[in-house]
């Protein structure tokens, strides 16, 4: 994994020589390791053009090569390389894959970090991992750890894995201290669930929210046993669209470290709440039942208002999924086959920011794909959001 460091970004910010810099700007101190004989298309060109094929719906690299080259009057007028040439559908990938991950980190934490940064430390957070479906190569995974904002969906970190499933978690625990996302309010899945990640989490003076499965079965049998008592407090929602009406139920358990086994005594566990939904399919007129329960280190003295935020925590912790789900499905990601890891991370890398652009912009629409088709008609209001945010 790499991550940004401050020695990079001040680094940066000294070449830059300036606080407010437009992005395509910026781009153009990105260090180029290629010989100057060898150099005949610029790579701040080959990012923008890329962030601009994203934004109309163009996923694969061929599809963002036929962009380049059919757009390449009008790409040279609005971004300003009065020179530049379309790039050949062999080189692209090459350029892509030569990329520096890290250095193209810095420039957008140095243009937008004041933004995430702010989210970071007043909003929960999401974080997940999510695998490069069109990018698996024989024995070698690649994926892309995401965090991303309850309120706003804004992805405000990343990070590179590789591996299967089980390499996340001390990718995830090195990601969070290199963010510090440590020291803020992060909700996980229940493959993090577990002593290290937790007392990281709570040493460092962060929060957490943390689903308990099977893969840890004596916890989550003492949850069990919990929920057979009778609850501090209780919360119920209840929810009606998309043909369900859902009714949750959040009930509030303190935890005892000192019954529960040794290795979770520095984890700061003090509350468990079990969820229970209940979703009645106006369709089949069929009702389905289920029961989670979730870890957290918070607590409050007045406990109703504890299991209401909890509550709301463990709903919105689906902010990184329907990340994930646009992802995939408006942006097109599991589509895109390429045969290099850094490519494809640099790709991923790139389509998530075209859809944090999207956010920042708030254009209007929650609908990303009616946003697309918005910018494929009218390519002015492409360039009148982008400078919006201060890309152009």
């Amino acid at each position: 994994m790499t991550t940004l460091t401050a020695a990079d970004n001040n680094e940066l910010e000294i070449e830059l020589g300036v606080e407010e810099i437009k992005f395509i700007d910026a781009l153009k101190a990105l260090p180029d390791p290629r010989d100057n004989r060898g150099k005949r298309h610029l790579l701040a060109f080959l990012i923008v053009t890329v962030v601009f094929a994203t934004l109309v719906g163009r996923s694969s690299v061929s599809g963002i090569h036929r962009y380049m080259t059919n757009k390449i009057e009008w790409l040279r007028e609005t971004t300003g390389f009065k020179d530049a040439t379309p790039i050949s559908r062999a080189h692209l990938p090459r350029m892509l894959t030569n990329l520096d991950w890290l250095m193209l980190s810095v420039v957008i934490t140095d243009c937008f970090g004041g933004q995430t940064a702010q989210m970071i430390q007043d909003e929960w957070i999401s974080a997940d991992g999510k695998v490069m479906r069109g990018t698996l190569k024989s024995g070698e995974k690649q994926a892309i750890i995401h965090a991303v904002s309850h309120e706003s969906r804004i992805d405000v970190a990343q990070a590179r894995q590789v591996g299967d499933k089980s390499s996340e978690i001390p990718v995830m625990r090195e990601f969070l201290k290199e963010t510090g996302l440590e020291k803020a309010k992060i909700s996980l899945d229940a493959h993090h669930c577990n002593p290290e990640t937790m007392t990281q989490i709570e040493q460092a003076g962060g929060l957490y929210l943390i689903q308990v499965k099977e893969n840890q079965p004596k916890l989550l049998e003492q949850c069990r046993a919990l929920a057979e008592q009778s609850p501090l407090a209780e919360s119920i929602e209840h929810d009606c669209g998309h043909g369900f009406i859902t009714t949750r139920q959040a009930n509030l358990h303190n935890v005892q470290l000192s019954v529960i086994d040794n290795r979770w005594q520095h984890s700061g566990l003090r509350t468990v709440v079990m969820m229970n939904r209940e979703t009645f399919d106006k369709s089949s007129q069929k009702t389905t039942t289920e029961s989670a329960f979730y870890l957290s280190n918070y607590q409050n003295d007045n406990k109703q208002h504890t299991v209401k935020s909890l509550a709301s925590v463990i709903r919105r912790h689906w902010s990184v999924e329907s990340n994930n789900w646009q992802l995939d499905v408006t942006f097109g990601e599991d589509r895109v086959q390429v045969k290099n890891g850094n490519q494809a991370q640099i790709m991923g890398k790139l389509r998530c920011f075209s859809m944090n652009l999207l956010r920042w912009a708030k254009t209007g629409s929650q609908n990303l794909q009616a946003s697309i088709e918005k910018f494929t008609d009218s390519p002015e209001s492409l360039i009148s959001m982008l400078k919006q945010v201060n890309f152009l």
